[in-house]
């Protein structure tokens, strides 16, 4: 697994581990018809289109669920299966599905490559933490003294216009202890969107520790308020104190 994701852009590798996992889960449980029952009659075998449609529909749809998009960039023939290549973010990945679309393969594997995982890459683990934030290694990233909260969203993107306006409300509660840079519609700080999100929108970035792509409407508005909230006073070591004391076990949690 780890020389699949070898030069891959270390933002989409916990989104990339989680696509592998659930096709792999797929090419066991749906063996009699992971992609449906649409074989041609007298050969039962799927089309290209019919597989790569299928294929697609279930990251997107049972996946991602709008934190990202999958899309097809080819699917060809060879050597008796399909190879689909599939685009995530930036990220690029090779699959190889049967033609009678009843297995899939992920994970393609250069066993001719000499190259090797370095230690440190072998080493490396994504940690998450509530929220479904990540957790990343670098020093917070301060203005002024004072952690920068950031948010990136598109009013055409219905999932940005749930999250916009609660994390405006949990940053007004944390006025004067942090920077918010409010990057609905915006361009701005393209450097810090570029390292930390996969390229989908919404994506929060708190003080360059916890990040995310996609909302938390799957929680609704009360504990996702009550998440960022607890990321934050993470951040601003419980300051304002009457705000950080209602999510302490929460804050308790984060890592």
């Amino acid at each position: 697994m780890n020389n699949f994701f070898k030069g891959t852009n270390k933002n989409l590798i916990i989104l990339a581990i989680a696509v592998i996992g659930i096709l792999v889960i797929g090419s066991v449980v749906y063996t009699n018809g992971f992609l449906g029952n649409n074989q041609n009659q007298n050969e039962n075998i799927l089309s290209s289109d019919e597989i790569s449609e299928k294929v697609i529909n279930f990251i997107n749809e049972n996946l991602l669920q709008g934190q990202a998009t999958a899309s097809l960039i080819e699917i060809v023939e060879e050597n008796g299966l399909y190879k689909i290549k599939i685009k995530i973010g930036e990220e690029e990945f090779d699959s190889y599905v049967t033609t009678d679309g009843k297995l899939l393969f992920p994970q393609v594997i250069d066993i001719e490559s000499s190259s090797s995982v370095s230690e440190e890459e072998e080493n490396e683990e994504v940690v998450s933490t509530i929220g479904n934030f990540l957790t990343s290694k670098d020093e917070i990233c301060r203005e002024d003294g004072k952690p920068i909260i950031y948010f990136f969203g598109s009013e055409g993107c219905t999932y940005c216009t749930w999250e916009h306006p609660i994390i405006e409300k949990v940053a007004k509660d944390f006025d004067g202890y942090i920077l918010f840079h409010n990057n609905m519609n915006s361009s701005a700080d393209t450097d810090i969107f570029q390292k930390y999100s996969t390229g989908g929108v919404p994506a929060l970035v708190f003080g360059c520790k916890y990040y995310r792509v996609g909302s938390g409407q799957g929680r609704g508005e009360e504990e996702e308020t009550k998440v960022l909230t607890a990321l934050i006073c993470k951040l601003t070591q419980n300051q304002p104190a009457h705000i950080c004391e209602e999510v302490q076990d929460l804050i308790d949690q984060v890592k």
